[in-house]
């Protein structure tokens, strides 16, 4: 993949993400991929399940890519989402603040789909935002 092909791949995943469309990530990613985060193979359906509990947890959910690095089959890019908090997050009840988000994605590319993925999110920082501390 060239770099724009890279760069419309992450504004897909990213859509996927924050649109409600999480079957999109059935032309983004392997049938199986190693995620790094569980040290195993996951299922699309885990990904989609993920994307989903993202958009259950935020309302007027909205994404950007804040950097995108590029090397080879290996891309890394950092993400911010925002949006407000409307449902169970992290083991928070919905407290209806306006929440960002923000993480780094690695991921292995073959074929045009991820193969290998690793996620880093900023876990603390959401939960400062939530609980007000």
């Amino acid at each position: 993949m060239d770099k724009f092909e890279i760069e419309r791949f992450v504004a897909r995943w990213l859509n996927a993400v924050t649109s409600g469309n999480p079957s999109e990530f059935e032309h983004l990613l392997a049938s199986a991929v190693f995620d790094e985060n569980s040290a195993q193979k996951t299922s699309v359906a885990a990904f989609r399940e993920r994307a989903q509990a993202v958009q259950r947890a935020f309302s007027q959910l909205a994404g950007q890519v804040d950097e995108l690095l590029i090397d080879g089959d290996r891309i890394a890019w950092r993400w911010t989402l925002s949006g407000t908090h409307s449902g169970p997050f992290l083991g928070e009840p919905e407290s209806g603040k306006l929440v960002r988000l923000s993480g780094t994605n690695f991921q292995r590319l073959a074929g045009g789909v991820v193969v290998a993925h690793y996620t880093l999110v900023d876990v603390a920082g959401a939960l400062r935002q939530i609980r007000g501390a």
